[in-house]
């Protein structure tokens, strides 16, 4: 009986994870700044490489969301940034589910800008996915961006996960989708950004996000944005502090209800060659 159970609870999270992938990055909030060169952070390389390039001083951040208010959908995620001298290095773990059926993904990036107009970013990816009583599996793929700085204000990009069409191949896992994602970022200035990017995921229909960010003053900042197929609206607000900067957050889905999500970022004040 406890088998039955646990069987019927993964399939139930397998059919919540189709309708927004854990094997993507975390938080859509966090996603709009990519498209910038102005509001980027240490988590929107999470959602595109190339944007560690414009990382110059050393970051580190954690984030935690409960999908849909239950805790067997809670997905926890830490990441760091190191700038150096060639570029700028990244690591990212992320952790989604509960005892009886987790997801993880190890990640080690690296980004860097090529001249002032094109930016970079490559990341090796560790994934594993196991449920109870029927074991786990595990691989490796990668994932990569570019993003290019059409003029100051106008930022384009493009990024690619999975690309090989990696599988997890032992019996109860999940298989991994192959992702691409473009999207476009204006500046209105720097204390205005608006976003707009596409998302192709395998066997899925296209996803539709349009975002933006506002800051009130340099302490405060309101982000705001939609999707499409999953269909969530959400916002945020983020507060700075010295070198911390925190964000509060959450989405709404039509059938599936409310996601909460908060995250704490820590970055070093002064630009520092750390190589």
């Amino acid at each position: 009986m406890r088998k039955l159970i646990v069987t019927v609870v993964c399939t139930w999270g397998i059919s919540l994870l189709k309708a927004q992938s854990v094997w993507l990055p975390v938080g859509p909030q966090q996603a709009g700044g990519t498209y910038s060169t102005q509001f980027q952070h240490v988590f929107t390389a999470l959602h595109n490489q190339a944007a560690l390039a414009h990382i110059s001083t050393v970051s580190a951040g954690v984030y935690a969301e409960r999908r849909f208010m239950l805790e067997a959908t809670s997905l926890y995620a830490m990441a760091v940034a190191i700038p150096t001298s060639s570029g700028t290095f990244g690591l990212s773990v992320q952790h989604f589910g509960f005892d009886a059926f987790k997801q993880q993904k190890l990640g080690l990036a690296y980004g860097r800008t090529l001249g002032s107009k094109v930016s970079i970013g490559i990341q090796a990816d560790y994934l594993a996915a196991s449920i109870r009583q029927y074991g786990g599996a595990s691989t490796v793929t990668f994932e990569a961006g570019c993003l290019l700085h059409i003029t100051p204000q106008l930022h384009a990009g493009i990024h690619a996960f999975n690309p090989a069409a990696r599988q997890l191949y032992k019996a109860g896992a999940q298989d991994i989708p192959v992702v691409y994602s473009a999207g476009l970022g204006y500046e209105v200035s720097g204390s205005l950004l608006f976003s707009a990017e596409v998302i192709r995921e395998t066997d899925r229909p296209m996803t539709t996000r349009v975002m933006g960010e506002y800051r009130i003053i340099s302490q405060l900042s309101l982000q705001l944005g939609i999707a499409t197929d999953p269909q969530l609206s959400g916002g945020g607000i983020s507060f700075s502090w010295q070198s911390l900067r925190i964000f509060l957050s959450g989405s709404y889905h039509p059938q599936l209800g409310i996601t909460p999500a908060a995250a704490i970022i820590w970055q070093l004040k002064k630009k520092e060659t750390l190589l």
